[in-house]
């Protein structure tokens, strides 16, 4: 994809500090760098016109000042890491917002790319995402791993924590949590009143599909790491994934 292309896009990486199951995660160290730090030299890797971290807390914006990283304080009152990004659309200029996980340090710039790429090749799309192949069995069972059941037209049917018994395994992938919007449709959703199965299952991504919109849905090999919790991180240190 040209950097001549006609959109603009967009990166913000909300950076909440007091997050319930890990707090002050995105400040934890990775290698003598902030976790979002991480996050932010992958995004600038990527194709995006500009990156911002969007964050709600004095101690991260000073930690990505001292860094020279572009950072904006935001409210504390979001209830989503998408409702902040639509805070920061709403003063930056851009076409797309990619809202870009901000506990992924080692995301693929690929995979941000292939996001951006939804949005030339269905121009009309409001909402797009991207889900993985690589979803293991115990992926499957596992709560923190979100899984997207995706249609034959390419648009998500349905998201989801834990299979019911019924649920069909072909055409689900893992959900990578990451969003693009068209910038007028960003700040429609975060007006939009949060849904029953956004409150129930904690995916912001249900208040979409709870009021008919359609998410778009690029299907790649890559995959991403997560950082829910403390063990998380020392997981992903023994794996060696880090740089």
């Amino acid at each position: 994809m040209s950097n001549a292309r006609a959109i603009e896009c967009v990166g913000v990486i909300p950076a909440r500090y007091r997050s319930i199951r890990f707090p002050g995660k995105v400040l934890e160290s990775i290698d003598g760098l902030p976790m979002v730090a991480h996050v932010y030299k992958r995004a600038t890797a990527s194709q995006l016109d500009k990156v911002i971290i969007a964050t709600d807390h004095a101690a991260v914006q000073k930690a990505m000042e001292e860094l020279n990283i572009h950072v904006m304080m935001t409210a504390e009152s979001h209830h989503s890491g998408t409702e902040r990004v639509a805070e920061v659309a709403e003063s930056v200029s851009g076409d797309i917002f990619i809202n870009i996980q901000g506990d992924e340090p080692y995301i693929e710039p690929g995979i941000i790319n292939l996001l951006m790429e939804q949005f030339q090749a269905e121009p009309i799309t409001p909402m797009a995402t991207v889900a993985s192949t690589n979803l293991s069995d115990k992926d499957w069972n596992n709560p923190d791993i979100v899984k997207v059941l995706v249609g034959e037209d390419g648009k998500a049917i349905d998201f989801f924590r834990v299979p019911i018994s019924q649920t069909p395994k072909d055409n689900c992938f893992k959900h990578l949590g990451i969003y693009g919007f068209k910038r007028d449709f960003l700040i429609e959703f975060a007006g939009m009143a949060r849904s029953a199965n956004e409150k129930a299952l904690d995916l912001e991504q249900m208040r979409a599909l709870d009021n008919g919109i359609p998410i778009e849905v690029a299907i790649t090999d890559l995959d991403s790491v997560g950082i829910n919790r403390p063990e998380d991180l020392e997981k992903l240190k023994e794996r060696e994934i880090i740089a």
